[in-house]
C-alpha cells in the first residue's frame, strides 16, 4: 500500500539551536571549539561512573593539552536531575571561576548541567522556583558556553531545549524549557560509548525510539520533525540490536548517537505524549530508569492511540521494517506496536511493571494515575486520555 496523505497544522515552527559535530574521535576538536566560543576556564560536568571508567579523562586530556584552564570536575551528579544537585553544581561553577562548561554523560548529567547553566547565566542560586515556572522563555538570554558529549544514545538532551528535573521531596518530575539551555555544540563521538553495558545500551536506545515515535504522533507533529523521527526509527531498528550484541561496533554506536540526536530534534519541536507522561510518573514514584519505563509503556500506548493516528503508525511500521505493501491501513498500523515488541525482545528488554513492584491494585495505582494525568506531556497525546485510560494502561503493563 502507499502512504495516505498526512495532515498537519497549517502553521508550525521548527527550531534547533545546537551545532552538531560527528566523528569517531571528534573530541580532538574540543579545545578549538571552546576557544571559538570564548571559553577560558572550563568546568566539566559528569558522574562518578564515567570518571571511574576513564571516559572523562579522555575529555580532560583535550583541555589540559590546550591553552584552556580546567576549572574543575563536578562528578557528583546522580540519577535524575535533582534540585539540590543542580544548586550545588551552580555553586561549584561560580566558586571555581569557570566561564564555560563541558558536559559528559547521559540524560541525567546533561539535564543537570542545563539547569546549572541557567542558574549561572541568570545569576540565581536556587532552581526550584524556575522549575515551578516550567517555561523560562520570557526575557531569556543566551547562556555561558556549553559543549555536550552524550555517552548514551538515548535522551537527545544535547540538542533539546527542555530538561526534566526531580523534586525529591514531592516525588515529582518537572519538565522545564528554556530557549538557550541546549548545548552550543553537541559533539557525537562514538568512541566514548563503546564501554556502555548492553542493558543500558538497550534501554537508552528504547528511550530514543520512544522520542521518535511520540514526536511523530504528537498533536504538534509537522513535516520537518516527521523526517527526523522516521529516519531515527530506521537507524534504531537496524543498529540497536547490533550495538547491544557487539558493543565495540563503531558503525552501530555512531548510528545510534545520530539517531538519538535526530529523535531529540524531532520531539523537542512537537513534544511527546502518554508514554512519557506515564514514564515520568513511574520514575518519580518507583525509581524506574526512564528508558525502561518508556520501553514498558510504549507498545501499550501505541495500541491505545491507534484508532486516532493509524495513518502515522503506518509510516512508523514502515520505518521499523514492516512489509506493509499488501496491508490495509489499519492492519499495517497495528503492526507498528508488534514490531516494537519484537525489537524489545531482540535486545533483552522483557520487564513489566510488576518487576519493579507495581501491583495491579486500583488504589495503589491511583498515585501513578494522578501524577501522569497532571504531566505536561499528556496534552500532546493524539488521543484524549482519561484517568480511567491511564489506569488501564498501567494495569496492562504490569
Amino acid at each position: 500500500m502507499k502512504y495516505q496523505p498526512i495532515s498537519f497544522e497549517p502553521f508550525f515552527g521548527w527550531v534547533n539551536r545546537s551545532r552538531v559535530l560527528y566523528s569517531p574521535g571528534v573530541r580532538k576538536e574540543l579545545a578549538y571549539e571552546l576557544s571559538q566560543l570564548g571559553a577560558r576556564n572550563v568546568m566539566v560536568y559528569t558522574d562518578k561512573g564515567l570518571s571511574e571508567a576513564g571516559i572523562v579523562e579522555k575529555i580532560v586530556q583535550q583541555i589540559s593539552q590546550s591553552d584552556l584552564k580546567l576549572a574543575g570536575i563536578f562528578d557528583n551528579i546522580q540519577q535524575d536531575a535533582r534540585i539540590s544537585n543542580i544548586n550545588d553544581g551552580a555553586e561549584h561553577y561560580r566558586s571555581s571561576g569557570a566561564d564555560s562548561m563541558v558536559v559528559v554523560g547521559g540524560g541525567s548529567v546533561m539535564d543537570t548541567a542545563k539547569a546549572v547553566n541557567i542558574l549561572v547565566g541568570s545569576n540565581l542560586e536556587d532552581f526550584m522556583p524556575l522549575a515551578e515556572q516550567a517555561g523560562l522563555w520570557e526575557g531569556a538570554k543566551p547562556l555561558p558556553p556549553h559543549i555536550a558529549f552524550p555517552t548514551t544514545a538515548g535522551t537527545g538532551c544535547e540538542v533539546t531545549n527542555a530538561m526534566v528535573v526531580l523534586d525529591v521531596d514531592s516525588k515529582t518530575k518537572l519538565s522545564v524549557t528554556h530557549p538557550f539551555c541546549n548545548s552550543d555544540i553537541a559533539m557525537l563521538d562514538p568512541e566514548l560509548t563503546t564501554t556502555l553495558p548492553p542493558k543500558i545500551t538497550a534501554f537508552t536506545g528504547m528511550d530514543a525510539l520512544t522520542h521518535a515515535i511520540e514526536g511523530i504522533t504528537s498533536v504538534g507533529a509537522e513535516p520537518i520533525s516527521d523526517a527526523l523521527g522516521l529516519h531515527a526509527i530506521r537507524l534504531i531498528s537496524t543498529f540497536l540490536p547490533v550495538a547491544v550484541e557487539r558493543p565495540e561496533d563503531l558503525e552501530a554506536r555512531g548510528a545510534m548517537l545520530i539517531a538519538a540526536t535526530m529523535a531529540g530534534m524531532c520531539f523537542c519541536n512537537t513534544m511527546t505524549g502518554a508514554t512519557h507522561a506515564t514514564a515520568h510518573a513511574l520514575g518519580a514514584l518507583y525509581g524506574i530508569p526512564h528508558g525502561i519505563a518508556n520501553a514498558i509503556m510504549l507498545p501499550w500506548v501505541m495500541e491505545f492511540n491507534l484508532e486516532d493516528s493509524h495513518q502515522r503508525y503506518v509510516m512508523i511500521a514502515d520505518a521499523l521494517g514492516v512489509d506493509i505493501q499488501s496491508e490495509d491501513a489499519i492492519t499495517a498500523a497495528s503492526k507498528a506496536a508488534q514490531a516494537v515488541r519484537r525489537l524489545k525482545e531482540s535486545i533483552g528488554l522483557n520487564e513489566t511493571l510488576k518487576d519493579f513492584g507495581v501491583q495491579p491494585d486500583s488504589e495503589q495505582l491511583a498515585p501513578l494515575v494522578e501524577l501522569a494525568a497532571g504531566d505536561g506531556q499528556i496534552s500532546y497525546n493524539p488521543r484524549y486520555v482519561e484517568e480511567s485510560d491511564l489506569l488501564m494502561l498501567f494495569t496492562k503493563a504490569i
